[in-house]
């Protein structure tokens, strides 16, 4: 499992780009950059996924244009699938994001599955940054958006 991190956007937003001989996953794509669209061009012959770990702006911004670009689908945590239609929740209006609401093409529970190509994410509720921010957890890693800051001090 190959597995590069990016630094998107003034809030500096992770976003993950997994692959493996099967599988090319984004893990919130923040906001449409280059890196995220031709990692999923490169990775076109493969089962690829677009997973959300919570809706707010930063992690989300990129997702439905990458989505229109590929035809990848996006998956979020069901208590968070609003957040991305509602520029309250997803705090776009806040900041001035501009983000076009859209919909999930799928949403998962606490300790539901997600298999794409040959990697098996377990999903896991960590509510609090969001009602519903999930983190997920494959093999020995944990990808958990805003769950988990860095402090300086």
């Amino acid at each position: 499992m190959k597995i590069k991190t990016l630094h998107l956007g003034l809030i500096k937003t992770n976003c993950y780009l997994i692959s493996t001989e099967k599988a090319a996953v984004v893990i919130d794509p923040g906001f449409d950059r280059p890196g995220t669209l031709e990692f999923l061009n490169e990775n076109a012959d493969k089962q690829r996924l677009i997973l959300l770990t919570h809706a707010h702006f930063d992690h989300i911004g990129g997702a439905e244009a990458l989505r229109e670009k590929t035809g990848v689908r996006i998956g979020i945590g069901a208590p968070d699938a609003e957040g991305l239609s509602d520029t309250k929740l997803n705090l776009s209006d806040m900041f001035h994001a501009n983000i076009s609401p859209f919909k999930p093409d799928f949403t998962y529970e606490d300790g539901d599955k997600i298999t794409v190509g040959d990697i098996e994410f377990k999903v896991i509720s960590t509510p609090g940054h969001t009602a519903g921010g999930v983190s997920y957890l494959t093999e020995d890693k944990l990808f958990s958006g805003d769950t988990l800051f860095e402090t300086l001090g």
